[in-house]
């Protein structure tokens, strides 16, 4: 967290380390080896990009002096990605990004995550070939819920993006999310 920037949204951006992509992609590896694998195209596999951002989520409470969490990092197949010291359960969502995140953006979780046991989620987004991670927001799950939008199969999210059956999904502009140093406040 040495090298963060806060831009004027509130968003937060650091540069990642090749060897935090390597220690991403082998916890990856060992939750396939443990949950199993459904994403059948090996060669564009990047799904490492939530592994990232689980680890910065992490760091980001250490440096922010956030003591008495939880990163659930044992039997975590539909369990809160972290735990703070209020009980208050977090699942942090990361997406891979070929530019920088801009103001009207969307942030989403895919439909079958909504029943999942967490109180908040935060967002996150990868700018991968600048191997940036910008830390965008939190908001709790029931805002989240009442504010975002669903998108059911066969649906389009934008010209390039159509839902296909399984992979529905909630989506909220990011501009609605609570920036980072204030939603901290809120869990912690």
């Amino acid at each position: 967290m040495t090298n963060s920037q806060v831009h004027p949204q509130g968003w937060i951006s650091l540069l990642i380390a090749p060897e935090h992509e390597e220690r991403a992609k082998q916890m990856r590896a060992e939750r396939d080896r443990q949950y199993g694998n459904i994403y059948a195209e090996a060669a564009t596999d990047e799904r490492w990009v939530g592994d990232l951002g689980e680890m910065v989520f992490n760091s980001w409470f250490k440096h922010e002096g956030i003591q008495g969490f939880e990163w659930v990092l044992d039997d975590a197949a539909g369990a809160p990605d972290f735990v703070t010291a209020l009980n208050i359960r977090i699942g942090v969502k990361t997406v891979k990004r070929k530019v920088p995140p801009r103001e009207d953006y969307t942030a989403q979780i895919t439909a079958r995550h909504a029943e999942e046991p967490i109180e908040h989620y935060f967002f996150m987004t990868y700018e991968i070939a600048q191997r940036r991670m910008w830390l965008l927001g939190g908001i709790d799950r029931e805002r989240f819920l009442q504010e975002a939008r669903y998108y059911g199969a066969g649906e389009w999210v934008h010209a390039n993006y159509q839902i296909r059956q399984g992979h529905e999904i909630y989506n909220i502009e990011i501009a609605k999310l609570t920036p980072p140093k204030d939603w901290i406040g809120q869990v912690t």
